[in-house]
């Protein structure tokens, strides 16, 4: 089993999940993740997972968990280039790819997906399961906050959770405490570079390599940036972008409910949902903000200018 490169907690929880319930079922599934594994909330996890391609044995099949584009989950692409494969994603965009595809657009995540398939089968989760699945659909729903009108599944789905054990203070905990000094002092930073552009429609800060360096290599909260410029009165999108190299920049895209920043991603090579997404591209900070304005003021509309 294999999810994407810097997984988060709905990609890794999906994976032990259904990796135990085979179990359960008398498989031996092999956890493989390309990592790395830099979100706090996640670190834990890393010791279940295989890194390293070199030595592997060919298994009989794979199974692709929460992404949607192949050169994703990096070099273990190779392990699967001859094997049936199965994916199991809700996200939209990306390449097509594997041979069994359960893609549903409209899951808050693929542990909503799990959860799902296991009241399906008449399964009840062990509580450990029942830990994974809440805590992988807390995280990409962004402790609920992402959800709007018709999201009563996911509550459901919460619900049976809770009431089978998991806790929603201990979930809550996890995705937002035992946070380092060093990445609080990051978020400040972040936040008070912040510029304003399109009459303050769009808010937009950067992480570039030197404050990598000043704050010992902590991970960028960036959910607590975004988190908190959305709350910005008149916000409409928020771009977070973040330097890998001087020449390599990642692009982080966030709006509340329009522009549709998952097809400005799809557009440029990346991928995710209407109000979150992101892409990676070369080239400077300077033009990789450039380049993203341009196309919001294309969504925006005539008349906005930076």
């Amino acid at each position: 089993m294999i999810g994407h490169e810097e997984p988060d907690a709905d990609c890794l929880c999906s994976q032990l999940a259904v990796a135990s319930l085979l179990r359960r079922s008398g498989s031996e599934p092999r956890l493989m993740s390309p990592g790395p594994f830099l979100r706090p909330e996640v670190q834990e996890y890393a010791k279940y997972f295989e890194t390293d391609v070199e030595g592997f044995d060919t298994p009989e099949a794979a199974l692709v968990l929460d992404c949607s584009t192949l050169d994703r989950i990096g070099p273990l692409s190779k392990i699967i280039e001859a094997l049936p494969t199965a994916v199991v994603d809700h996200h939209a965009s990306g390449t097509v790819f594997g041979d069994v595809r359960v893609i549903d657009p409209g899951a808050p995540s693929v542990t909503f997906l799990i959860h799902a398939y296991m009241s399906y089968l008449g399964t009840a989760p062990t509580q450990e399961e029942t830990l994974w699945l809440l805590f992988g659909l807390c995280t990409d729903t962004g402790y609920f906050r992402h959800l709007g009108e018709g999201s009563g599944a996911a509550f459901r789905a919460a619900a049976d959770l809770v009431d089978a054990g998991a806790s929603p203070k201990s979930m809550y905990r996890k995705m937002y405490g035992n946070q380092s000094f060093e990445s609080r002092r990051q978020v400040g930073r972040l936040l008070a570079r912040t510029e304003r552009y399109f009459d303050g429609q769009v808010l937009f800060t950067y992480e570039g390599i030197a404050e990598q360096v000043e704050f010992e290599g902590a991970h960028a909260d960036s959910d607590t940036v975004y988190q908190q410029l959305q709350q910005v009165v008149g916000c409409r999108a928020v771009v977070f972008i973040r330097s890998e190299e001087a020449n390599r920049q990642s692009v982080g895209l966030r709006s509340l409910t329009t522009p549709d920043v998952g097809s400005i991603a799809r557009r440029l090579g990346g991928g995710g949902h209407a109000n979150a997404s992101g892409y990676t591209t070369e080239g400077s900070l300077e033009e990789a903000r450039d380049h993203i304005l341009e196309e919001l003021g294309l969504e925006l509309g005539p008349g906005h200018q930076k």
